[in-house]
């Protein structure tokens, strides 16, 4: 894993256009970790659970604290079943 800055996108691009690793992109001034990129096999086996990480967070509101743990909790007895 490594760790660039915005600037370092612009020097070498292949960081995001070719990643051999996971690369975390900081943003410099903050000195807080932004984005990530990952190679391409790794998105393919974890992208189910991304996408139902960013389903979660965009319908945070909607599901409100108490129905989020009953589905985690509904959500790990799938995961033993499958």
């Amino acid at each position: 894993m490594i760790t660039i800055s915005s600037s370092d996108i612009i020097k070498k691009p292949s960081y995001i256009t070719r990643p051999e690793e996971i690369t975390f992109v900081e943003d410099m001034k903050k000195h807080v970790i932004k984005s990530v990129v990952l190679p391409y096999e790794i998105y393919e086996r974890v992208r189910e659970k991304i996408e139902d990480e960013m389903y979660l967070m965009r319908n945070e509101e909607a599901l409100g604290e108490d129905s989020y743990k009953e589905f985690l909790e509904i959500e790990e007895v799938v995961e033993d079943i499958s």
